[in-house]
């Protein structure tokens, strides 16, 4: 399995987006990674460092979020 993108890289990454595409992309994150969490959470043997890892890309989504709506984009 790869390594995932860290919370810099996917944040420079969102930032390289039109402001609408930046919205709909944390949006969608904040939709889906709860649903990872529980999934992660529910398996025979949770990995740590996967929770730990989600959990932190899910403060970064909602940090993103806040600053898209005090900013009108993710600066």
């Amino acid at each position: 399995m790869s390594k995932p993108l860290s919370n810099a890289q996917y944040r420079k990454f969102i930032k390289g987006m039109p402001a609408d595409k930046q919205i709909e992309s944390i949006s969608r994150m904040l939709r889906v990674i709860p649903h990872w969490l529980m999934e992660e959470v529910a398996r025979p043997k949770p990995n740590e460092k996967v929770i730990k890892h989600l959990e932190s890309r899910l403060r970064q989504a909602r940090l993103m979020l806040s600053e898209y709506y005090v900013n009108g984009k993710v600066a």
